[in-house]
């Protein structure tokens, strides 16, 4: 199940972290969900951390961003699609009916979209700030504009799969998202910059356990 934290593997924020850093953090924490994002790299590059990384996951689940063609060399690596990637029904049908498949929205009509594909989950965003999702080196794409707390909430109640929330989201504004009611949130610099990367994540983790426990 999509739930707390959704770990984003994005050494975008902080590049003195290698991806396997971030993880084995998240993993420390007790994330159970890790999404390995590492836009422009070669084929050889991603295949180097999947070799070491999917070994360490455990009963944790890994979802690999974009690529189909590569999560299927790894059993169990599920896949993380954005609105100009492979049609989800075609990367379902690649994928067969047991591993993850999540697909990003960015408005209602996409969310609404969404309980017609077969995917597990959505992303929902930019919340804040599209800076959120950290640009890799010849990214031309315009940032998309904030959906904001409202568009959340619109988006948690028209949702008929877990929805997790991403873009600009950090530990001051997470109390703000959480009343949303949504499941799940995805950070970058929130995890990947902070100083102690195991207790950021695990204080995100943290406020999740008290909203369930209504402190």
């Amino acid at each position: 199940m999509i739930a707390g934290l959704y770990g984003m593997v994005d050494a975008s924020a902080s590049p003195s972290r290698s991806h396997l850093d971030i993880a084995q953090a998240l993993l420390s924490a007790g994330v159970r969900v890790l999404q390995l994002r590492m836009k422009g790299a070669s084929d050889r590059e991603l295949t180097d951390v999947l070799d070491q990384l999917v070994p360490q996951m455990g009963d944790a689940t890994l979802i690999l961003n974009d690529r189909v063609d590569l999560a299927l060399r790894y059993p169990g690596v599920g896949v993380h699609l954005g609105q100009d990637d492979l049609d989800p029904a075609e990367a379902r049908a690649q994928l067969g009916p047991d591993r993850v498949l999540g697909w990003s929205t960015h408005t209602l009509e996409q969310v609404r979209t969404a309980a017609e594909l077969p995917i597990q989950y959505v992303g929902f965003g930019p919340i804040y700030s599209a800076a959120g999702k950290h640009r890799f080196s010849g990214d031309a794409r315009t940032p998309m504009g904030s959906v904001g707390l409202d568009g959340l909430r619109a988006a948690v109640e028209a949702a008929e799969l877990p929805v997790v929330a991403i873009g600009g989201i950090n530990e001051v504004n997470l109390p703000g998202v959480l009343s949303t009611g949504v499941p799940s949130v995805a950070v970058i610099a929130a995890v990947a910059a902070a100083p102690d990367m195991r207790q950021a994540a695990g204080r995100i983790q943290d406020a999740f356990a008290r909203r369930k426990d209504g402190l």
